[in-house]
């Protein structure tokens, strides 16, 4: 007797066809490399709060974080831009007036893949260059008036194409000051430098590469997932098992610290200028301490472990339980100082944690699960009636100001390439982003506003205090667009609209904001530039 065919199957074989249909364009699109350019003009929405006119230049709002002296001195060097991991810059974006310039460069394959461009510093003729690592490869670009010309790819051995485990691994990349890409894979991180010191046109060289140890791991299938750098020029890093280390960029010393068994970490980690390192796992918040000398959560070296609602289920693009998103932090100098992460409960929750000692008179929040929670409010995006919410990108951070954006997907579909690949599709979308703030005068976090009209599917949003703008790749209609949020006031100022091809889904990579006031994205194929023509 033969069984009924019903919606559900219909939904599942248009599902496998449409999965099966993206592998194929992704792998015959991606076999080549090609630039593609076209200029576009934005879309006006609202006027903005800043200057209509602004210079090149970084502003001086007082909000930024402590120079780590061994990054590259450049735009973005590395994932998230800061190792506070913060996603906002003192320099220019966009500012929607007149036309604009649009690059994509395709040849870069599988989802996930291109999470972080990352700048170099200045090189003695005046340039700089693009480091970047795709899952299939390591590439230098030279970013000009004219495109985006790739200097130099070198392919990754036996890389999947579609595997998400090493597009995780690696997608948090490194340029130092002395423009050396550190890249993690798996069990190793790789160092990549020019074989011509100070030639940005010179050949891409392996310079050396650091093996963790298997007895520092859990298990065969424990790799690295976040990668940052010490104020004192350490290399740290975490694997999905909770391993948590640290190594020289010479990696010839290194040091361990291990979290409990069964505590998992899907997402990048923070560093601080007084040897914090924060890490987020599916348990607990931790201040790993880095004395010089050892790794330690023991309170007398300043380190701690704290506790949070970690939730359940893992839905829709989500990485892994607990929270979603990688530590940011906020704060500074004489400012109050917290590390910010969205937790993993079904309502999802906007969390800060004292990042040094709790204050003596401070009283732990009724409903929260540790005294060193500072601040604990629900993440609804304007619905006052919302029962669930979810984000899988890190906070945006500037000054005291908070932005997290949606990721909860209309499906229940637990394909994640599937997922991301349908992201653009504007009933299956998620829409939404909210700005909170901390008030230092009360000692309360509240928000702002909420934008439930934008749809920023799977982007890091950035922000640019000059222009006082968040961007982040979004999409309207199921056309893939670049859109630009007030900070002040959460409206929609203008977007460019970039096109309906699913070549330009940002796919989990972080928009950057570079030189000559331009926006640059990775996406499931490869990256994308737009610059303002206007002077």
């Amino acid at each position: 007797m033969s069984r009924r065919i019903d919606a559900a199957d219909v939904l599942r074989v248009r599902a496998w066809a449409l999965t099966v249909l993206s592998m194929i364009l992704i792998i015959f699109l991606g076999v080549s490399g090609c630039t593609t350019h076209k200029v576009i003009k934005g879309k006006a929405l609202a006027k903005s709060t800043v200057l209509s006119s602004i210079g090149n230049g970084p502003v001086n709002d007082g909000n930024e974080p402590p120079v780590n002296p061994y990054l590259a001195d450049s735009y973005w060097p590395m994932t998230h831009r800061n190792p506070y991991c913060q996603a906002s810059s003192p320099f220019p974006g966009p500012l929607g007036q007149g036309p604009a310039r649009f690059d994509f460069r395709r040849g870069f394959r599988a989802v996930g893949g291109l999470i972080t461009i990352a700048f170099s510093p200045l090189y003695p003729d005046g340039r700089m260059v693009i480091w970047g690592s795709a899952v299939n490869c390591i590439f230098k670009a030279y970013p000009t008036v004219d495109g985006m010309s790739i200097i130099d790819l070198v392919k990754k051995k036996h890389a999947h194409r579609f595997s998400i485990k090493e597009g995780i691994s690696g997608a948090y990349t490194i340029v130092d000051k002395d423009n050396t890409f550190f890249v993690p894979r798996l069990k190793k991180i790789y160092a990549y430098a020019d074989s011509i010191k100070g030639n940005p046109e010179s050949k891409i060289v392996q310079k050396g590469v650091f093996t963790i140890p298997d007895s520092q791991l859990r298990g065969k299938d424990d790799y690295v997932v976040g990668l940052n750098m010490t104020y004192d020029g350490m290399l740290a890093f975490a694997t999905g098992h909770g391993t948590v280390g640290v190594v020289s960029r010479s990696f010839d010393r290194a040091y361990y610290y291990h979290c409990p068994v069964g505590e998992e970490i899907s997402n990048s980690i923070a560093c601080d200028e007084d040897g914090g390192i924060y890490v987020v796992t599916s348990k607990h918040m931790y201040r790993v301490q880095w004395t010089g000398d050892r790794l330690s959560t023991d309170e007398k070296d300043k380190g701690w472990v704290a506790d949070y609602d970690t939730g359940g289920n893992i839905e829709g693009i989500r990485l892994g339980q607990g929270s979603g998103s990688t530590p940011t932090l906020m704060g500074a100098g004489s400012q109050d100082r917290f590390v910010v992460i969205t937790d993993g409960q079904r309502l999802m929750h906007l969390v800060l944690f004292w990042r040094d000692s709790i204050p003596d008179d401070w009283v732990q929040i009724p409903g929260t699960k540790d005294r060193r929670i500072a601040a604990q409010v629900p993440v609804t995006f304007g619905n006052p009636h919302a029962s669930q919410s979810s984000s899988e990108q890190s906070v945006c951070v500037r000054g005291y100001g908070a932005l997290v954006v949606n990721n909860q997907l209309k499906t229940k579909s637990k394909n994640r390439i599937m997922n991301i690949l349908r992201s653009g599709n504007p009933n299956i979308a998620p829409y939404g982003a909210e700005k909170f703030e901390w008030n230092p005068r009360t000692r309360k976090l509240g928000s702002v506003w909420a934008n439930n009209k934008v749809s920023l599917p799977n982007g890091i949003p950035c922000m640019s205090a000059a222009t006082n703008l968040v961007y982040d790749v979004g999409q309207r209609d199921g056309v893939w667009t670049w859109e630009a949020i007030d900070w002040s006031t959460g409206e929609t100022v203008f977007y460019y609209e970039l096109g309906g091809h699913f070549w330009y889904n940002s796919g989990w990579a972080g928009t950057e904001i570079g030189p000559n006031k331009g926006l640059f994205s990775g996406t499931v194929m490869g990256m994308m530039r737009l610059v303002p023509l206007h002077k």
